[in-house]
């Protein structure tokens, strides 16, 4: 899997399921409820990305890139992001690219097994290549990059 691949995910937030399938940006797989109510359908087209759909439209909303294993059989992306992202491994690069972020969250201590957690910090995209759309990372207690997650800023609900 390429950062073309990622790219082309990014790109695609705020198309259909259907949509993205018929062009081939997304495999035809199965959405998934993790659980029944679940406002989410999810499918992991490769090994630690996921994208969730808002299930009453099955519009692609989020894309989550975990690139460190911060619990169990977590499932984690190795290969290439796009060139910018490629460089952040915490959350001082992340700074020194983005600047100071336009919504976040200290570090807070969750339920195990997740525990001590370094909070997340939330920056628009260039809104010239991805309109409407952001980037969340979330960070570990050692304030490594574990999870980019890309949504659209404006879904339309809650």
């Amino acid at each position: 899997m390429s950062a073309m691949k990622i790219q082309l995910w990014i790109e695609g937030l705020g198309q259909s399921y259907d949509v993205l399938v018929s062009n081939g940006v997304v495999p035809d797989l199965a959405l998934q409820e993790l659980y029944v109510g679940r406002e989410w359908l999810d499918i992991e087209p490769i090994s630690g990305v996921e994208l969730s759909f808002w299930s009453e439209t099955k519009r692609l909303e989020k894309l989550f890139v975990t690139r460190l294993e911060t619990l169990p059989r977590l499932s984690v992306y190795t290969a290439g992001l796009p060139e910018l992202y490629s460089l952040i491994e915490k959350q001082s690069d992340v700074h020194a690219l983005f600047g100071k972020p336009t919504e976040s969250k200290g570090p807070i201590k969750m339920p195990q097994p997740m525990g001590q957690t370094g909070g997340w910090e939330s920056y628009p995209l260039d809104p010239v290549i991805y309109p409407g759309k952001k980037v969340t990372f979330q960070y570990t207690s050692a304030m490594e990059v574990k999870t980019l997650v890309f949504t659209l800023i404006d879904k339309g609900h809650d």
